[in-house]
């Protein structure tokens, strides 16, 4: 199929001579509403209010929503989790004949018994044989759509709505008295999400709304902490370009964690611990898994600096999260660490993320997420930047050739010049800027262009992170010498 394909490889030794926000946390879960079919972007806490609803008491995503936004995420993709025979409510408005017949049928967006505090009005529109349609959800008016030709026009009319959709019914009353009847505010009849039926199955079919298309970001299900759970997690990564962030159980011990850190060998993923504490936002305090605090780090550093920042220690300082459910020791802290577990910790007075180890056990070539992260970013980046020439006449003078090559090489050189690529530089002299394009006849040869494929070779050396400070305190005589 045409179109453009990026791979990714590890090579040892020296080389030869707009995207979305890379910061983005894909969660899916439980929700009082939201759409179970598409993703729904959320750019802080009144989209969550307006979109997913209020705080449920079967589901921690609102929670893990406001911890990513209070500290700083910029940008979430939600799916809604609902069981197999998930229903939504409705109601039937008749039309305005003096014998009324059933005119149009009004469902909720998504199922749910949250419909049963949804409320529809219709009055008559400004313009003659038109009406207007107020809808209400909890007390808020959240759309009022006015001068409404038909019922069939009612149904384009509220096609993208995120709390209504519209039915024509079909009455056989001539217009415009086919037109909805005015009524008082009514409320929709409760639906069901059905969450008692939710299996494995229905989490993985959910990560999978998440298109390759929405860019990379890192991805949780919180509260889905079986092994499987995390491998479909992983596997969802791996084909999307994404990080994984895990959690275990709240109750996990030091020698939990790192039987379980043995689970998934993958440099796609993380786990993390412990739980944190969060203000629900009434004076009261909530623990959750860390999740949406780590995603909101990691979009942090994204924003500040770039994919290659890890987003742990003082980038990593906690803005709303109160306490974590335990406090590691130190000596805890380096065996969990040591053992492929990044901590939040309680460091000089304040909570912060204190890791952020991937769990590849090649500790060579994969000991931080931040390489397969910034990988990432390199891919989804590449792709969207490479698009364009796509089906581009390919010239006898090389010129696709070159602008295929400027064009990885003005993708590069501002992330090696924000540090994020490693230069080699020998005697003062900068030998490769940690980076090196190749879209020359070694790659793009005869045959290969021949067959309609244009190939880019892109090396790039990672920034390494200085994890570990060593300081050497001295001491010397009164008398002696500084060496």
């Amino acid at each position: 199929m045409p179109g453009v394909s990026v791979t990714t490889t590890v090579r040892s030794g020296p080389p030869s001579s707009v995207r979305s926000p890379s910061g983005q946390f894909f969660i899916a879960g439980l929700s009082e509403r939201g759409s179970s079919t598409q993703p729904t972007v959320l750019r802080g806490m009144a989209d969550v209010d307006l979109l997913t609803g209020a705080r449920v008491s079967y589901g921690t995503v609102y929670d893990q929503l406001k911890c990513f936004f209070d500290e700083g995420g910029l940008q979430a993709q939600f799916i809604r989790v609902v069981g197999p025979a998930a229903a939504v409510g409705t109601l039937t408005i008749q039309d305005r004949n003096n014998t009324p017949a059933n005119t149009i049928r009004i469902d909720a967006a998504n199922a749910g018994a949250w419909s049963s505090g949804l409320t529809v009005e219709v009055k008559d529109g400004s313009v003659a044989n038109t009406f207007r349609i107020l809808v209400v959800v909890g007390g808020t008016t959240v759309q009022d759509i006015t001068n409404i030709t038909s019922p069939a026009d009612a149904v384009q009319k509220f096609q993208d709505s995120p709390f209504i959709r519209v039915a024509d019914l079909g009455s056989v009353t001539a217009a415009p008295d086919n037109n909805p009847a005015v009524t008082t505010p009514t409320a929709l009849s409760a639906g069901s999400d059905d969450r008692g039926s939710i299996t494995n199955t229905h989490y993985i079919n959910a990560l999978a709304l998440f298109s390759k298309d929405l860019g990379d970001g890192a991805v949780a299900i919180p509260g889905q902490n079986s092994t499987a759970m995390w491998t479909a997690i992983t596997n969802h990564c791996v084909a999307n370009n994404r990080i994984a962030l895990l959690a275990a159980a709240s109750t996990a011990s030091v020698s939990d964690l790192l039987t379980r850190a043995g689970e998934i060998n993958s440099e796609y993923s993380g786990l993390f611990a412990p739980w944190v504490k969060v203000p629900d936002g009434a004076g009261g305090v909530r623990t959750i898994s860390p999740e949406g605090f780590v995603a909101a780090c990691r979009s942090r550093a994204h924003d500040e600096v770039g994919p290659w920042r890890v987003p742990a220690g003082q980038i990593g300082l906690a803005r709303s999260v109160t306490d974590v459910s335990t406090r590691f020791t130190e000596a805890q802290g380096n065996q969990l660490n040591d053992g492929r577990v990044s901590v939040v910790r309680f460091v000089a007075n304040s909570i912060r993320l204190y890791g952020w180890r991937s769990l590849s056990t090649d500790s060579t070539n994969w000991l931080h997420l931040k390489d397969r992260d910034t990988l990432n970013y390199l891919v989804t980046l590449g792709s969207a930047l490479l698009e364009p020439f796509v089906f581009a006449p390919i010239d006898a003078k090389n010129q696709l050739l070159s602008s295929v090559n400027g064009t990885l090489v003005g993708m590069c050189m501002p992330i090696a010049k924000a540090g994020g690529l490693y230069p080699r530089v020998v005697n003062g002299d900068v030998i490769d800027p940690g980076y090196k394009v190749d879209t020359g006849s070694s790659v793009n040869t005869d045959t290969s262009l021949a067959a309609n494929t244009v190939k880019a070779r892109l090396q790039v050396r990672i920034a390494p992170v200085g994890e570990m400070i060593v300081l050497n305190i001295v001491k010397v005589g009164l008398l002696s010498g500084m060496s």
